[in-house]
C-alpha cells in the first residue's frame, strides 16, 4: 500500500473525528429560501442526505428486495467480507515487510555515508560496479582531491530535483553544504507516519545537529496526511535564513530621523521545519473559497514524499543528475516572458507562466 498524495480535509467544526453535524429544522418561508443553481435536484439531494445520516440505509434498500436477489445480495456482502479479511492479512504482511527491509537497507545507507563523509575510500571493486557499462571513461593520472569525501552532496542532490531547487533559495546554499547526511525511518505502524532527519556538521547559521521532519497519517479510503510536524531551528544572532531585516527611517516633528529594523518573513528552504497549518476554526463561509493553506499542506506533503521516496533511496542518481526528468524543468527566461507581455496588449496570446528553478512551490518530482 503506497501513499497518495492527499492530506486530512477539513472536518466540520468540532473536534477530529466528531460525528457530522446533524440537520437544524428551522420554519423558512419562500422568499427566505436558499437560491438553487438552475437545475439543481432538490429531491436527489435530500436522498443523499438521508444515506449520509442513517445508518441502516443501506439495510433498508436490501430489505426492500425480492427474496431470491436479497439473498444473493447477502451472499455478494458475506464475500466483501471475506475480501475484507484477506485484505487485512496483505496490510499486515505489508507492513511487517516494510519494516525488514527498512533494516536491511541500512547497511547500505551506512556504506553511502562513510563515502560520501570520507571516513573511507571506496575498494577496486566498488567503483568497477560503479562504472556505466559502454561508456569508455578518459585515463585520468591518480590525484589527490584534496578534501576527502564528496563536497555539497546533499545539496546538489536535492538541486537537481525541479521541486526541492524551488524551495532552495540561493542564500540557503551555504548552509545547506553543512549538510552531511538525510535519512527517513517509518513509524512502528508504516501506515501511521514517517520522519526526515536532516544531520548537520557545526556550522555558523545555527546550534543544531539535527533538524527533524515528521509527517503523521491517518487511513480514510487511502493513507492521507494527517498533520506534519517541524522542529526548532537555534539560529546564532543574525543567522536567521527564513527573514530579512529591513532598516526604515522614521521622521517625526521637531525630532531627527531614527533608523529602525524590521524581520519579515522570506522564502527559504529552512521554512520545511515549520509546516503550514489549518486553523482550528474556521468561518463555515469561507470553507468552499480557495485556500492558498490547503495548497500549502499539499506541496509540503509532496516535498517529504519525494525526500523520502526519491532523493534518499536514490541519492547518487540525484546527484549525477541521472535520476532528473529534463521535463519536469521549464527553462523559459521569466524576465524574457514579462517582456513579451508588455509588447503584446492581447491576452489570447500570453504566453504561460513558467516555472522557473527558483521561486514559488513546484510540483511533484521527476524520477
Amino acid at each position: 500500500k503506497r501513499l497518495g498524495n492527499s492530506y486530512r480535509q477539513k472536518m466540520p467544526k468540532g473536534k477530529k473525528g466528531a460525528p457530522p453535524p446533524q440537520p437544524v429544522e428551522e420554519e423558512m418561508n419562500e422568499d427566505e429560501e436558499m437560491e438553487l443553481p438552475e437545475g439543481f435536484d432538490r429531491e436527489a439531494m435530500k436522498e443523499q442526505l438521508a444515506k449520509y445520516l442513517n445508518p441502516n440505509y443501506a439495510a433498508e434498500v436490501v430489505q426492500k428486495l425480492p427474496v431470491p436477489i436479497r439473498n444473493r445480495v447477502h451472499a455478494l456482502q458475506g464475500l466483501q467480507k471475506s475480501y475484507k479479511e484477506l485484505r487485512q492479512k496483505y496490510v499486515e504482511e505489508h507492513k511487517a515487510l516494510e519494516r525488514k527491509y527498512e533494516q536491511l537497507y541500512q547497511p547500505f545507507y551506512e556504506q553511502r555515508l562513510a563515502v560520501i563523509n570520507g571516513s573511507r575510500e571506496p575498494t577496486d571493486e566498488e567503483v568497477a560496479k560503479g562504472v556505466s557499462e559502454g561508456f569508455q571513461e578518459k585515463e585520468a593520472k591518480k590525484e589527490a582531491s584534496g578534501k576527502p569525501g564528496i563536497s555539497d552532496f546533499w545539496l546538489t542532490a536535492m538541486k537537481n530535483n525541479y521541486m526541492l531547487a524551488d524551495m532552495i533559495q540561493e542564500r540557503d546554499e551555504e548552509c545547506l553544504q553543512y549538510l552531511t547526511n538525510v535519512t527517513s525511518k517509518n513509524f512502528d505502524d508504516p501506515d501511521q507516519g514517517f520522519t526526515l532527519e536532516f544531520h548537520f556538521s557545526a556550522n555558523p547559521f545555527f546550534s543544531n545537529e539535527v533538524l527533524i521532519k515528521t509527517y503523521h497519517l491517518m487511513e480514510e479510503e487511502e493513507l492521507v496526511l494527517d498533520r506534519a510536524e517541524g522542529c526548532e531551528i537555534s539560529w546564532k544572532q543574525g543567522m536567521n535564513l527564513t527573514v530579512q531585516v529591513k532598516k526604515k527611517k522614521i521622521k517625526a516633528k521637531g525630532k531627527p530621523a531614527r533608523v529602525v529594523t524590521k524581520e519579515e518573513p522570506c522564502e527559504s528552504f529552512f521554512n520545511f521545519f515549520k509546516p503550514p497549518q489549518l486553523p482550528e476554526d474556521e468561518d463555515e463561509d469561507e470553507e468552499d473559497e480557495e485556500d492558498p493553506i490547503e495548497e500549502h499542506i499539499q506541496v509540503d506533503y509532496e516535498a517529504g514524499q519525494i525526500i523520502r521516496d526519491k532523493i534518499i533511496p536514490r541519492a547518487v542518481l540525484w546527484y549525477t543528475g541521472e535520476a532528473s526528468n529534463p521535463d519536469d524543468w521549464d527553462f523559459e527566461d521569466e524576465e524574457d516572458e514579462e517582456g513579451e507581455d508588455e509588447d503584446d496588449d492581447s491576452p489570447e496570446d500570453e504566453p504561460d507562466a513558467g516555472r522557473n528553478k527558483k521561486g514559488g512551490g513546484g510540483r511533484g518530482g521527476g524520477g
